[in-house]
């Protein structure tokens, strides 16, 4: 059982550890070769409501591609001194929203197969959410940090040719890499462990227990069990019951929303690792929490609203 555990371990590592390496380097990379500022412009607005640092904005805009690249972006600005942990949390809240961009291009065509317009409104509301917690992070960060001297930043700035600075952004990166890949192993197989032994089917069958879910319809519950399993399993549930009328496109909506919520300790399975990897088990920890309680508190919120607004 425990090999099983630690196949599956060794397979998430495997699919993020490469993009954790590469966003260690193409950070150094970028600052190598002077890219910051040139890229920087487009999300400089938003960094400097933010009193964010220039660098953030460009971990902000490789997200778009990898998150996990962003992220690890961020936690080598951190190493390197270049933002403390407090400019660290709100980063990676602000960074974390083009995740959820990656989310619509991937299921878009399910949704739009198995829910037609349902599916596109519980997409808008995903993506409103998504948006709504990096305009709070942003603001955090405009009451809870300094303003930043651009001016200073843009000093900074160094040009190199691209053989001569990718060697260098290799070199410097090993420091980070020393840490980061050790922990996030050893968060990994601790996980997937704990997996193993049941821990997070207990808390599971403890969540589908609780109270809120006597307000949905109990025709509902199928689509709830399916999203501790697969998401796309509670996409094809709710498909057939949209279909045969069984169901609202409102109660699908909101099923959709309650099934994520309750699932999001399910995916703890993969965030802990994974934000305790990036950054240090401290940081990590915190941002994770803050990270899941502003997201999970504001889709209540949005559930709330539809459930009598709607």
């Amino acid at each position: 059982m425990w090999f099983g555990a630690l196949l599956l371990a060794l397979q998430y590592l495997l699919s993020v550890i490469p993009a954790t390496i590469a966003g260690i380097i193409l950070m150094e990379l970028l600052i190598e070769m002077g890219w910051v500022q040139r890229l920087g412009f487009i999300t400089a607005p938003f960094m400097r409501f933010g009193h964010l640092q220039e660098e953030v904005g460009v971990s902000f805009f490789v997200s778009f591609g990898s998150p996990t690249a962003g992220n690890s972006m961020v936690a080598e600005l951190n190493k390197k001194g270049l933002i403390d942990d407090k400019e660290t949390v709100i980063a990676s809240l602000v960074t974390s929203f083009p995740a959820t961009f990656i989310f619509v291009r991937d299921l878009t065509p399910v949704l739009l197969v198995l829910l037609g317009t349902t599916g596109i409104i519980y997409l808008g509301i995903v993506v409103g959410v998504g948006l709504l917690r990096t305009a709070i992070s942003l603001a955090f960060g405009r009451f809870l940090l300094p303003p930043k001297k651009i001016a200073i930043i843009q000093q900074d700035q160094k040009t190199k040719k691209f053989r001569g600075a990718l060697q260098s952004a290799i070199l410097s990166s090993r420091v980070p890499l020393r840490s980061i890949i050790p922990t996030m192993i050893i968060a990994a197989i601790i996980v997937f462990q704990l997996i193993d032994i049941g821990f997070f089917d207990m808390l599971s069958v403890y969540l589908k227990d609780l109270p809120i879910l006597k307000s949905l319809p109990v025709q509902a519950l199928p689509i709830i069990a399916a999203w501790f399993a697969s998401n796309v399993g509670a996409y094809t549930i709710a498909g057939k019951l949209l279909t045969e009328g069984i169901m609202t496109s409102k109660e699908i909506v909101i099923t959709l929303l309650v099934g994520r919520v309750l699932s999001s300790i399910v995916r703890l399975r993969f965030t802990i690792p994974y934000y305790t990897g990036i950054f240090s088990p401290k940081l990590g920890t915190q941002i994770m929490l803050l990270a899941t309680v502003m997201q999970e508190g504001l889709t209540i919120i949005v559930i709330a609203i539809l459930a009598v607004f709607w």
